[in-house]
């Protein structure tokens, strides 16, 4: 009995050491990291600012989007309190039209970590809304967990709503995210509600637009951005009550597939085979070419044309460009034991998005244990007569895991 009770002991003694590394980065404060940030900014030292999300970002809608979208109203609040203090700002609108989760994971490493940032205003609650749901939660805490594992990078999470009955967003999934994370969160939403009424909001879009704010849709937004980053400012501990972020991360909220992404396309990958799709082409999104880094992938226009590829993960998925001029694909792929999934159809024909490319993602693949994989993609053998001609086409592979 003796014996037993000094092996439960020595069992307690372990896990509590364990409990006691874990509770070092569950104990963070949300605001240390934003802090941190702040306190560069206030020592004089150069900083850098991001803003990652879609078209809200980007800001669609709103004239002149220099000044009078959300981000240009952030950065101009960036550039005042930098110019008090001598510091140096670049700010950077990393918005792309129809950027989700599951797109910006393709995108972090590109234009966020390449770009050493210092902090990153994430916004996807808008377009998650169309993600798969089996992909919306991990994907975006994949994004997180590339951007803050290893780093002291700070991130404020913006939640942005459209206009209907319900006032739709992702911030029930993605709010428990953040919180984990200990990472600060502004929801227009709750804000407008907490001073307004649900009628409010009416007065944010114009016409028929339900998704992308106007003017005041984004002073609104940017008030409340402004308002959140303002406490911080004026708050701001002396530097040496600042603690250090603790840079490694805990056991992921959902899984940590999509924090070890390849993103596969025209220009690290060959085809395994191929019948009849062509390297690059369209489509070139205007957002993404401002950004940098564009990526593109394969196209055809023949019905029945297979193009495969070889890729290794856990999760594998591919991205493909949505508009009124493309014609359908279906993917599927081939396991290791040689048996092909079932196909899905990836939908590049959206009749609505006209005169402009959005991005879509279909996974094919989500298990616990990295194996090899052959990825089909082929140009749909049923579609209508109208869409003879038109081109099919993927922007790339996303290979998740580690």
């Amino acid at each position: 009995m003796k014996k037993f009770i000094m092996v439960l002991a020595a069992a307690a003694l372990f896990m509590g050491q364990l409990v006691a590394a874990g509770d070092k980065y569950m104990a963070e404060k949300e605001e240390v990291r934003i802090q941190n940030v702040m306190a560069k900014i206030r020592r004089g030292e150069p900083v850098t600012i991001a803003a990652l999300g879609g078209s809200i970002t980007t800001g669609y809608a709103s004239n002149p989007i220099s000044t009078n979208s959300w981000a240009g109203k952030t950065e101009a609040w960036f550039q005042t309190i930098c110019d008090k203090s001598g510091s140096k700002l670049t700010f950077l609108n990393e918005g792309v039209s129809g950027t989700d989760s599951a797109f910006a994971v393709a995108r972090v490493q590109d234009h966020i970590i390449k770009n050493n940032v210092d902090l990153v205003i994430l916004e996807f609650a808008v377009n998650d809304q169309w993600l798969d749901g089996a992909s919306r939660k991990r994907t975006y805490e994949g994004v997180i967990r590339q951007i803050m594992n290893n780093s002291d990078t700070a991130i404020l999470a913006l939640f942005i709503n459209t206009l209907g009955d319900n006032l739709p967003g992702q911030q029930y999934e993605q709010q428990p995210i953040c919180e984990y994370y200990h990472i600060p969160f502004v929801s227009w939403k709750d804000c407008v509600l907490k001073n307004g009424k649900k009628s409010d909001f009416k007065a944010f879009y114009d016409g028929q637009e339900t998704v992308h704010p106007n003017n005041a849709g984004h002073a609104s937004i940017a008030s409340y951005i402004i308002e959140k980053l303002d406490s911080y400012w004026n708050a701001l501990p002396a530097d040496k009550a600042i603690p250090a972020a603790e840079k490694k991360l805990p056991a992921p909220f959902t899984d940590d597939a999509f924090e070890f992404v390849t993103y596969y396309h025209k220009d690290n990958i060959e085809a395994a085979s191929n019948t009849g799709w062509k390297v690059g082409g369209t489509p070139r999104h205007d957002d993404w070419v401002k950004r940098g880094n564009v990526r593109e992938g394969w196209q055809t226009n023949e019905v029945g044309a297979e193009i495969t590829f070889e890729v290794e993960g856990s999760t594998i998925g591919v991205t493909y460009a949505e508009s009124d001029t493309f014609r359908n694909a279906v993917a599927w792929v081939t396991g290791p034991d040689g048996k092909a999934s079932s196909k899905v159809i990836l939908q590049c024909y959206v009749s609505y998005r006209s005169g402009y490319y959005g991005w879509a993602y279909r996974e094919l693949v989500h298990s616990d244990k990295v194996e090899k994989y052959t990825v089909h993609i082929q140009c749909s053998k049923r579609a209508p007569a109208d869409r003879n001609g038109k081109y099919c086409n993927i922007t790339g592979i996303i290979a998740a895991g580690k």
